[in-house]
């Protein structure tokens, strides 16, 4: 999430142009935007949702973003943490209720169905597991973005998956069968897929891979999210009484009053805990990065490249 001002007005985001460059990615960009990372699921976790948010955040930081990322403790590992590149993380001491996910998480999740995979493959096996098939099927309920079709696709496999989520952007129709979440809907997707096929009409898998290997990159990523955030920046913040009439349009008569009722109930929690536990309480963590940063000022990318490059001339 970019930062907003209070009151109901957008903070106008500061303008910043980086010199430095890295290869033919430029970090120079209109505006800087306040990020907020917000996820169960982030290191010493391992899986496609940590790494995604890790590399974005990198991204964004090297294009002179400032990005935090919050979420919750992981053992030992509480409190405020600066990985690489100053990226700040807040490990708050909230109650896990299974599966690494906190109760908001679970939920959300409990009309979902859960599958337990047996013989997990090490990663550098996925490849030559893969490149052994012609058609891969994803059967998610839910999915933010799925690496696994992008991977699947960049072996050369016809790609035949449930339209949930983000997976309906991420690849081209060309390269996946989309169909609902029903046995029926797949199972014809699956049939559609093996008479292409069958019928030679599907790409070959050198073409499938030279296609799915110009998508994505991080960096390309990190540019399309900045355009997300200024989109969102140009929108009205709305005031809680017009969020509650939302919800309650939105949401039904009943279903409605009642998420209202809800949001009531946390907005006055957050004021009794704010009571109890006042901001001059609570220690101030330094702000590493973004155009103000106490690392970017003290060690500015420029002189970590320059410094780089001396010691690369010198071995």
């Amino acid at each position: 999430m970019a930062y907003r001002g209070g009151g109901g007005h957008v903070k106008p985001p500061s303008a910043l142009c980086s010199s430095v460059n890295s290869g033919k990615f430029s970090t120079c960009t209109a505006l800087s935007h306040n990020i907020c990372m917000v996820s169960d699921f982030f290191y010493p976790n391992m899986g496609g949702v940590e790494s995604h948010i890790y590399q974005l955040s990198q991204c964004l930081i090297q294009r002179g973003h400032k990005v935090i990322i919050v979420t919750h403790a992981y053992r030992d590992r509480k409190g405020i943490r600066y990985l690489t590149n100053g990226l700040k993380v807040y490990y708050l001491p909230l109650k896990v209720m299974y599966n690494q996910s906190t109760a908001t998480t679970l939920f959300h999740s409990l009309p979902l169905l859960r599958v337990r995979l047996l013989g997990a493959l090490e990663h550098k096996d996925v490849r030559d597991v893969l490149v052994q098939g012609h058609i891969f099927l994803n059967t998610s309920l839910t999915e933010a973005f799925c690496m696994a079709i992008v991977e699947a696709a960049s072996c050369g496999l016809q790609v035949v998956s449930t339209k949930v989520g983000g997976i309906p952007e991420v690849l081209p129709e060309s390269l996946i069968v989309l169909c609902e979440p029903s046995v029926k809907s797949l199972c014809e997707g699956l049939e559609k897929a093996i008479f292409q096929l069958k019928s030679g009409t599907l790409p070959t898998p050198e073409n499938i891979h030279n296609i799915v290997k110009t998508f994505y990159t991080w960096k390309n990523v990190a540019r399309r999210t900045e355009k997300v955030y200024e989109l969102v920046l140009k929108e009205d913040v709305l005031s809680v009484d017009k969020r509650l009439d939302r919800l309650i349009s939105h949401c039904g008569s009943v279903t409605g009053h009642i998420f209202a009722l809800l949001a009531v109930l946390n907005y006055l929690f957050l004021i009794v805990l704010r009571w109890i536990t006042p901001d001059s309480v609570i220690d101030v963590a330094i702000d590493a990065t973004g155009p103000r940063g106490a690392w970017t000022h003290h060690c500015p990318h420029s002189e970590k490249r320059g410094e780089n490059e001396k010691v690369s001339k010198t071995r």
